[in-house]
């Protein structure tokens, strides 16, 4: 996938919102650590101004942790698209059968690392992804997400 070192820190300088086909305010991911053919890992802050920020619980609900996975994989996605030269494909998230949670709120003032991993993508655009959040060394939660990717706009259409 990389052809050499300043391939990977010229991917890592380009904004996640060029990589992840969301507008503002709702790229939740902070930026990128690492990836390479089948992974990545990123990296998110709690803040009082993060989307989905509730100060009733100083924090956000741990579920919304689904997000911050799926767009760790737009995030991979999008990465492999700029590094063949094509547009970044529109990625959708179909659902998980199993999500562990382990803590109930992502705490503000917390960074958190977000980990996926591809299992498999087939020629149609369907994939699985294992996806771990954790806080220092503890895994807040993981799921295995089942995602669509597709460039063709018109299966969008009813």
């Amino acid at each position: 996938m990389l052809d050499n070192h300043n391939d990977k820190l010229n991917i890592l300088s380009i904004p996640l919102r060029d990589l992840v086909p969301h507008s503002e305010p709702m790229v939740l991911l902070d930026s990128i650590v690492e990836f390479n053919d089948n992974s990545l890992l990123a990296e998110f802050n709690v803040t009082e101004n993060s989307r989905f920020y509730d100060a009733s619980c100083q924090g956000i609900e741990s579920w919304v942790g689904i997000e911050y996975m799926a767009q760790a994989i737009a995030a991979l996605a999008g990465i492999r698209a700029k590094l063949s030269g094509e547009e970044v494909k529109l990625g959708f998230l179909l659902g998980t059968r199993k999500m562990n949670i382990s803590v109930p709120i992502l705490a503000v003032g917390n960074r958190y690392q977000v980990y996926i991993e591809e299992l498999y993508m087939d020629d149609s655009g369907l994939g699985a992804f294992n996806c771990t959040i954790r806080h220092n060394d503890s895994v807040v939660s993981d799921a295995k997400l089942n995602v669509f990717e597709t460039s063709d706009s018109s299966q969008l259409k009813p």
